[in-house]
């Protein structure tokens, strides 16, 4: 999921790899948890597109780029977790203090906050967006009802993946997702959540109003780009950013 990842491994072995978390994630799909506190647990799985690889040497890759982010960050901002390969298959869990740490080391749009917040760092809430009770979509929601609960968070995401919350969703964004439980998201090219909706919705995909990121990881990437075809096969495997905010609401 990480472009950083995938660099590695790109030069290092010529397959991708997908990065991981902390916290008792386990499983075959790539996931990302934010906690209470704010603190980011990251799982990646990928099947290897090669049969030869070396566990120490991706070992000592990641564990380099993490190094190279510590000692220009705060101490315990990246740590690896666990990094395994096993029939053909890599995993790394990592874990992030914030969600900025998560967003730097790897390239990868992410914010968590309260909503409030979120709109003084200059994220628009446009589009359709669904209500969600226990676990269920429950109609459509408007940007007015999402402001109107001070006490929302809210995790937003630029990239294909599965996303698990610390608390209880009450509101989604609907292009590229779809709802996997109370507290967790699927997201994907082509998911769109069905609201019941026969208002359409405004023709704007949610963002920023700021600064569009860009994925320049001092430190951490090893080459740099992938050929048309490994840049493809990531899109397909759901792994890597894309051009659609995903807003998670909470509580």
């Amino acid at each position: 999921m990480k472009k950083w990842i995938s660099t590695i491994l790109l030069a290092a072995l010529c397959a991708v790899l997908l990065c991981g978390c902390g916290v008792s994630l386990d499983g075959d799909e790539s996931v990302v948890y934010v906690d209470k506190k704010g603190i980011v647990y990251s799982l990646d799985v990928e099947e290897l597109d090669q049969d030869f690889y070396d566990e120490t040497e991706l070992k000592s890759f990641v564990d380099e780029a993490v190094e190279t982010y510590v000692s220009e960050h705060e101490k315990g901002s990246v740590k690896v977790e666990e990094l395994t390969t096993e029939d053909g298959v890599a995993k790394l869990k990592m874990r992030y203090k914030t969600s900025d740490d998560y967003t730097d080391f790897n390239g990868i749009e992410l914010y968590q906050g309260e909503v409030v917040a979120s709109l003084a760092a200059g994220y628009v809430y446009d589009g359709e967006f669904a209500r969600v009770e226990e676990g269920r979509v429950t109609g459509s929601a408007t940007k007015q009802e999402i402001y109107a609960d001070e006490d929302l968070k809210v995790v937003i995401i630029r990239a294909n993946t599965d996303v698990k919350v610390e608390g209880e969703i009450r509101y989604v964004s609907c292009e590229n997702v779809k709802l996997t439980g109370a507290d967790s998201v699927s997201i994907r090219n082509g998911y769109y959540l069905d609201t019941g909706s026969t208002t359409p919705a405004e023709n704007v995909t949610p963002g920023t109003e700021s600064m569009e990121m860009e994925a320049d990881i001092s430190g951490t990437e090893l080459a740099e780009d992938f050929t048309d075809g490994q840049a493809e096969n990531a899109a397909d495997d759901g792994s890597f950013e894309t051009d659609v905010y995903t807003f998670i609401v909470y509580k």
